[in-house]
């Protein structure tokens, strides 16, 4: 039996613990922490605590509140590209090398925040099958350990302003190339010549003989370096062969896969390099010949442009 406490009172059975409620998740307005703000130092013991805003905000921080967010609606300058944007899925940090006071009148201002060293190399292209304009492009490597994000970027050429032209997102070490405009300076002229003929025992082969001629010419008070692209037909027959000319000055396969105006990788492409003199004018000849048999017939004709 259970012993008797004095007066004859039996002790109470012990209080069971209690039971400790599971931790609650945090609310919606916790979670948003754009608009959460920190408790200062009035707050006794929840100062430096986050907490949500408060409803009622004083007039005058509403007012400047919306006079610094006026900014995100301003038409951004040519070229111009968010951060987000440019930076992909990555984060960069830039370190400025001094404090700098921009003045709040609710326009655009450049800042300059750091030096990215960056090499370039000036060349002109043209692909005059398609089009004889040349295009005056600046190959930009970023030889520096820091990301260079898109943006507008001025071109100058002797120290003379010439445009300001859209920069990619360079990567430390990627290579890029910029387009620039026509240089309608630099002129290009493409002829084609194509004769038909027959080979072989009773003429069972088709000879399709195509020599292309481009004469090119510097009218710039600088020499130029000057691409040329051509391209030589690519078959799967094998019952087809392509043979190349030699090209004077040689031509060759791209160093780079070259990309049409499709977006896909340009098969049997040719590249003429040439640098130019000033007021200097050369030509570049080259071809192919296309030999089949002579029941089959090119695609579109026999004769090519």
């Amino acid at each position: 039996g259970m012993p008797m406490a004095p007066g004859g009172a039996r002790p109470k059975a012990a209080a069971s613990a209690p039971s400790v409620p599971p931790p609650a998740a945090p609310s919606v307005d916790l979670l948003d922490y754009g608009r959460l703000t920190v408790a200062g130092p009035d707050a006794g013991a929840e100062r430096g605590t986050l907490r949500p805003e408060s409803a009622g905000i004083a007039p005058v921080v509403a007012e400047y509140r919306r006079r610094a967010e006026s900014v995100t609606r301003l038409a951004r300058p040519a070229h111009a590209v968010d951060v987000r944007t440019s930076a992909g899925s990555f984060d960069y940090r830039f370190d400025t090398a001094a404090p700098v006071d921009v003045t709040a009148d609710g326009g655009w201002h450049i800042v300059p925040v750091g030096e990215v060293p960056v090499t370039t190399e000036s060349v002109h292209v043209c692909v005059p099958a398609v089009d004889t304009s040349v295009f005056g492009t600046v190959l930009i490597t970023n030889t520096s350990p820091h990301a260079l994000l898109a943006g507008p970027a001025d071109v100058m050429v002797d120290g003379d302003f010439v445009l300001t032209a859209a920069l990619p997102t360079l990567a430390p070490g990627q290579r890029q190339a910029v387009g620039v405009g026509v240089a309608e300076s630099v002129q290009v002229a493409r002829r084609t010549h194509m004769r038909e003929s027959t080979a072989g025992l009773r003429g069972g082969t088709t000879v399709l003989d195509h020599s292309v001629e481009i004469e090119v010419a510097n009218r710039l008070p600088y020499p130029v370096v000057l691409e040329v692209r051509e391209r030589v037909p690519v078959s799967t027959d094998k019952d087809v062969r392509i043979e190349e000319h030699r090209a004077k000055p040689a031509w060759k396969e791209p160093d780079e896969p070259l990309t049409g105006q499709d977006g896909t990788y340009v098969r049997g492409a040719r590249v003429w390099r040439v640098e130019l003199a000033p007021g200097r004018t050369t030509t570049l000849t080259g071809g192919f010949e296309i030999r089949l048999p002579a029941g089959k017939s090119v695609v579109g004709g026999n004769r090519r442009k």
